[in-house]
């Protein structure tokens, strides 16, 4: 998959009052946590803990003051933008998709089916590289589900994840362009 050269950047999220990052820089790795499964409403065996460091939350600022801002490479496509992590580390290159606790993950980029997501203004218009002009700019991000990109909280986990939310619990996000002339990516 190429992404489109002329519509792709680099940027960070950041947010005023919380930082934004996967769980292993924000609390610590390994981001363990203990998740009962249920199936209509009834429990289905026993308790399974995992490591969550791969998955994308948010932390108060003044809990997590030594964590560098997310950066993200923005490669378009017609249905909106694949979402590249550039962050040195183990989850360098790996793309950001949807997890099945409806929170997002970093994954391989070989994956089928990468999530795609749609940059917002506070307005609900589409932001797209030629219509952002502001070296910092306040967004939202809409999955191709048309759920927002949210905090959430999942009952008994220590954690505040980055997941689908309604438009409603949606977080505004400040993106910060780093790079305009970015070399395609080969996935």
């Amino acid at each position: 998959m190429t992404s489109n050269i002329e519509k792709s950047f680099i940027a960070t999220l950041r947010m005023f009052d919380h930082r934004v990052g996967f769980l292993e820089h924000l609390y610590g790795k390994p981001a363990m946590a203990t998740i009962s499964l249920f199936s209509g409403g009834f429990y289905t065996g026993r308790p399974q803990i995992r490591d969550q460091s791969h998955l994308l939350g948010i932390r108060i600022n003044e809990q997590s003051d030594r964590i560098k801002p997310l950066k993200l490479h923005f490669g378009h496509t017609p249905d909106g933008y694949i979402l590249t992590v550039k962050n040195q580390g183990p989850y360098f290159n790996q793309v950001i998709s949807n997890h099945w606790l409806d929170t997002v993950e970093a994954v391989k980029p070989d994956t089928d089916s990468p999530s795609k997501f749609v940059l917002l203004d506070r307005y609900g218009t589409a932001i797209t590289r030629d219509n952002l002009q502001a070296e910092h700019t306040p967004v939202c991000l809409k999955l191709e589900s048309h759920d927002y990109l949210g905090g959430i909280k999942i009952r008994s986990l220590p954690y505040v994840y980055l997941g689908k939310t309604e438009e409603r619990s949606k977080i505004t996000f400040i993106l910060s362009v780093v790079e305009r002339h970015v070399p395609d990516i080969k996935r």
